[in-house]
């Protein structure tokens, strides 16, 4: 990524000009100086981004960033431009750890006097920081941290969020896995708050539609030896095995290696395309909940998404590119409709707000500001020799809609 220094301590990523071209779309009475021949300038609106550019996260902090500035680049039409303002992206990187990306935001916000917040990876640096822009009355805007205490027990007017979260995740995938997968469950997850989440939300969800999970197993997130949790699901006789895990692991790889999928149904959230390919030949076949590939929205967003994301990038767009591309889209539309960066306007013009980004149709709820979307139910196919997701229904927003939890 191309960076430059700005006059401020930290590393400002400034779109480049082909990617950004756009409409003034608006007055504002912010100056910054004076250009050569005594023009008077704007000063640009920052946005300053926490998310993991190493760790085991860094692929989903990758994928965020691209898809928030292709976002940028779509909603004002590549001007890089709002309120007649450009906009910059200051990136930071958490590396993995909260009290890093907690320390990272304060820097953004005390010493880059950024507008806005986006981010993160991971679910606890979220949460880390989600008070800190509640403090500076900033907006955060969140992808692709799933945890349902953002938008639910941490909530707070300044929250937004573009990602799914847990609650959607089992949402979507509950139903069809009790009506069938199976009735019993063994549930392993990272013993951080994601997983946590994530497994509160999945005993909810399927022990009302009349499921069980017969255990809940937490391993360290950063666990690379499986063997003894995969052969604790195999001894439970539960019949399906559920899998919450985030970044680049060796899981997939092992569930493999062991036969768990000649055991018991295997059953997760289909992951990016690295992680789609460490699951082998064995995971032909298999059912699985998604929140996004790129084959599967049939939308005129999407199919800008698929043909620049190539064009900037190289490649296709991958599993979190289409939440910070609706990021991008709904952080430029909310400063529009506020016709300013306060956060307390913007919060005020983005709730209950529509727009539309790859997927289709989002809506941030007015009670929580998750932003309801669709997911998707599919199975693994070999195609051209890989496994890619096969769409066998797509749901609506309204059907993936997580409870409210906000307190």
């Amino acid at each position: 990524m191309q960076t430059r220094r700005f006059g401020r301590i930290g590393l400002v990523s400034v779109l480049s000009a082909s990617l950004l071209m756009a409409s003034a779309c608006g007055n504002s009475t912010e100056t910054g100086g004076k250009e050569t021949g005594g023009k008077e300038t704007k000063t640009p609106i920052k946005i300053g981004v926490v998310t993991s550019k190493t760790g085991p996260l860094e692929a989903y902090g990758k994928q965020e960033l691209n898809g928030l500035k292709l976002g940028i680049k779509y909603a004002t039409g590549g001007t890089n431009e709002v309120l007649g303002r450009k906009i910059e992206i200051i990136e930071e990187d958490d590396q993995f750890k909260p009290e890093e990306g907690k320390n990272k935001a304060r820097k953004l916000l005390e010493e880059d006097k950024v507008d806005i917040l986006q981010g993160t990876a991971s679910s606890p640096v979220a949460l880390a920081i989600t008070d800190l822009a509640k403090e500076n009355k900033k907006i955060f805007m969140i992808d692709p941290a799933t945890a349902d205490d953002l938008t639910g027990a941490q909530f707070h007017k300044y929250v937004f969020r573009t990602g799914r979260n847990t609650g959607q995740d089992w949402a979507a995938g509950a139903k069809y896995a009790v009506e069938n997968l199976g009735k019993t469950f063994y549930h392993i997850a990272p013993d951080n708050a994601f997983g946590k989440s994530s497994a509160a939300a999945a005993r909810a969800a399927i022990e009302k539609l009349g499921g069980q999970i017969v255990k809940e197993d937490f391993a360290p997130a950063t666990t690379q030896d499986f063997t003894p949790y995969l052969q604790r699901a195999i001894q439970s006789n539960a019949k399906v095995l559920l899998i919450t895990w985030a970044g680049a692991t060796p899981l997939f790889k092992q569930i493999n290696e062991l036969g768990v999928y000649q055991k018991m149904t295997v059953y997760t959230g289909i992951p990016d395309l690295a992680g789609i390919k460490s699951m082998g030949d064995g995971a032909e076949g298999m059912v699985g909940f998604n929140t996004y590939h790129y084959t599967l929205p049939k939308t005129k967003e999407n199919d800008w998404l698929v043909e620049n994301h190539k064009k900037e990038y190289g490649t296709v767009p991958d599993l979190f590119t289409a939440g910070g591309f609706a990021a991008g889209i709904a952080i430029v539309e909310g400063i529009k409709k506020a016709g300013s960066t306060d956060g307390d306007k913007i919060a005020a013009a983005l709730e209950g707000f529509k727009f539309r980004a790859a997927k289709g149709e989002y809506t941030f709820r007015k009670e929580d500001h998750q932003a309801l979307q669709p997911m998707y139910i599919v199975k693994l196919k070999k195609k051209d020799g890989e496994l890619v997701p096969e769409l066998i229904k797509e749901l609506s927003p309204e059907e993936t809609a997580p409870p409210i939890t906000v307190k």
